[in-house]
């Protein structure tokens, strides 16, 4: 069964230096990269690399940056049929700038509203084939409605949440919450990542991760489950897209059948094999070794999904 992907696309202008931006002032790039990118698009391209089956649905502008966004997914065998395209759109982009003595970056980015999916009936994302619904916290209105569609199937949904009051109206009808610990604590007002994964468990999530940047990850379950995972030690160059990569890590684990310790590691290795690569997304060159080495342990868990 697919995992079916909603969320941002876009294209990353990702300037490379020796320092950190200051105010008023000018910094001389060492590089300069164009990548697809967007947390949706992040996602789903590093499951298509772990070997996932994998859709995307979402809109793309036009011109030479949207070809860049919809073609980055297909190389990565993302299905992207069904997606639409605004031809006289510019493409949603980003320009990032990132200090490679650091690994830290500064962002700025602009997403015309023609490109928003708030028009859009749930009806037309294609769920005849999917397993599991996946939503990077962006267009709240489309999201909510899917995931409404979504639960009413049975399918299990899982999602990201960047901003706390965007993600709250998606709470009931979200099976797992992959989110920074920041967040869920904002989310129910508790000042420990433990109380907030209590609060939201009893709320009827399955799962609840927390992620917590270079102290790793902490999860919780409705059946009780809990591990502490550190982040994998490597040598960061880039950090962008690594949460993304955490949980195209994790969807991958379970999608084999992995538990939810084991699952939380390898999402753990798949951010810092991100981290080590310059751009958003580590490519099928770099996850294609782990998604022949997480192999099969007998299908989906749906209990952590």
């Amino acid at each position: 069964m697919e995992v079916l992907v909603i969320g941002n696309n876009t294209v990353d202008i990702v300037f490379s230096t020796r320092e950190a931006l200051v105010t008023d002032g000018k910094v001389q790039a060492d590089g300069l990269r164009f990548f697809g990118g967007g947390q949706g698009a992040n996602v789903a391209a590093m499951l298509g690399a772990l070997g996932v089956r994998t859709r995307y649905f979402g809109v793309f502008g036009g011109g030479d940056f949207g070809r860049l966004a919809r073609g980055s997914l297909v190389e990565s065998g993302v299905v992207v049929e069904g997606s639409l395209t605004v031809a006289d759109c510019p493409q949603h982009s980003a320009a990032i700038v990132v200090d490679t003595t650091r690994g830290t970056r500064s962002l700025v980015m602009h997403k015309d509203a023609r490109l928003r999916m708030d028009g859009i009936p749930a009806e037309a994302a294609p769920l005849e084939q999917c397993g599991l619904v996946y939503l990077d916290g962006h267009e709240p209105a489309f999201s909510l409605a899917l995931a409404k569609r979504a639960r009413s199937l049975g399918l299990p949904v899982l999602a990201d949440a960047e901003v706390a009051e965007e993600a709250r109206p998606l709470l009931p009808y979200l099976t797992s919450l992959v989110a920074p610990g920041k967040v869920l604590r904002e989310l129910t007002g508790e000042r420990e990542l433990s109380a907030a994964a209590r609060t939201l468990l009893a709320g009827g999530l399955r799962v609840v991760v927390g992620t917590l940047g270079a102290e790793g990850c902490e999860g919780w379950t409705a059946e009780g489950e809990h591990h502490r995972v550190p982040a994998e030690r490597c040598e960061v160059v880039d950090t962008t897209g690594a949460g993304d990569a955490f949980h195209a890590g994790y969807i991958a684990a379970v999608q084999a059948g992995h538990g939810f310790g084991e699952a939380l590691r390898f999402a753990t290795q798949v951010a810092a094999v991100k981290c080590g690569v310059p751009g958003p997304r580590a490519g099928v060159d770099r996850l294609a070794l782990l998604g022949v080495g997480l192999g099969t342990s007998g299908g989906v868990s749906l209990s952590l999904l």
